[in-house]
């Protein structure tokens, strides 16, 4: 680089230290002064769209029969996994292994068919789930041939 260009380059950055100060000392006056200083933000806003999902499930797998008593109303006050495992052995429509029902339940929550929420146990200590109906709630049927 030569000399007049080096000149030029430290011209220009005495200016911009001489603005920065200005600046500085414009701050530094409006915060003794008792002056508001105020900052501007923009956040940007997020929009989730929800798209319906179809999802087929047959009336013979277990989450179609826990779609069954939640059609029926048996989810509208509120029932367990061991209420929900109870009423599919009144029906014998229960699995050969009962442990894949709280599973099936959750899957349904996770699907919004079910809501579940905590509740105090009515007898000794701790808390237990519970399953509702879900605000959601909107089955399609279609037979097969």
């Amino acid at each position: 680089m030569e000399s007049g260009g080096l000149i030029e380059k430290v011209r220009e950055l005495k200016a911009l230290v001489e603005s920065l100060e200005c600046r500085v000392k414009a701050l530094e006056k409006a915060v003794r002064g008792g002056s508001e200083i105020t900052l501007m933000v923009e956040v940007p806003r997020v929009i989730l769209e929800k798209k319906p999902l179809d999802i087929r499930i047959s009336e013979e797998e277990l989450t179609g029969r826990i779609i069954m008593l939640v059609r029926e109303g048996f989810f509208d006050d509120g029932k367990t996994s061991g209420d929900v495992a109870n009423e599919l052995m009144r029906r014998c429509w229960h699995p050969k292994d009962l442990k894949h029902v709280r599973p099936a339940l959750e899957h349904l929550t996770a699907l919004g068919i079910l809501d579940r929420t905590k509740e105090k146990r009515k007898r000794g200590k701790g808390v237990k789930w519970v399953y509702r109906k879900g605000e959601n709630f909107k089955v399609l049927e279609r037979r097969s041939p």
